[in-house]
């Protein structure tokens, strides 16, 4: 038992750089899953253990490909970003589900808004207006 414990505190220590972004990406797999299961219901379609099966395949998954392209970054090619590269891959892969989501839930697409946003305003204007809301938010 003793040397579980010491192996388990050795991977610990070895992935405790990686604590933020694979908080980061079980925190998105999360929220996907509860979006998507929100959705579904309010579409009248029952949850099937299919697809919760598919979000806990997405936990082992996106961390053991993620803890690879750690190791891959600092032992072997370590001019290449790879962790942030595929970190954001899969983060970027979330959000835009999250979103779809959001669709299905509310009936807007968060998307098209801001395509609205940018062709009505431009895209100089949409970003002098989001700054000056920051700006009056501040005081």
């Amino acid at each position: 038992m003793d040397r579980i414990m010491h192996f388990v505190f050795w991977m610990l220590a070895m992935l405790s750089p990686l604590n933020g972004v694979l908080t980061t990406i079980m925190f998105l797999i999360v929220v996907d899953f509860i979006t998507g299961a929100y959705a579904s219901l309010k579409a009248g379609i029952s949850l099937k253990s299919e697809k919760i099966g598919n979000t806990i395949s997405k936990f082992f998954i996106y961390n053991l490909v993620i803890i690879s392209a750690y190791f891959l970054e600092k032992h072997i090619v370590n001019e290449v970003p790879f962790l942030k590269i595929i970190a954001g891959f899969i983060a970027i892969t979330e959000i835009k589900s999250i979103l779809e989501n959001y669709n299905k839930i509310y009936g807007v697409n968060p998307f098209k808004v801001l395509k609205g946003l940018l062709n009505q305003y431009g895209f100089k204007e949409t970003l002098k207006q989001i700054s000056e809301k920051e700006n009056k938010e501040k005081v």
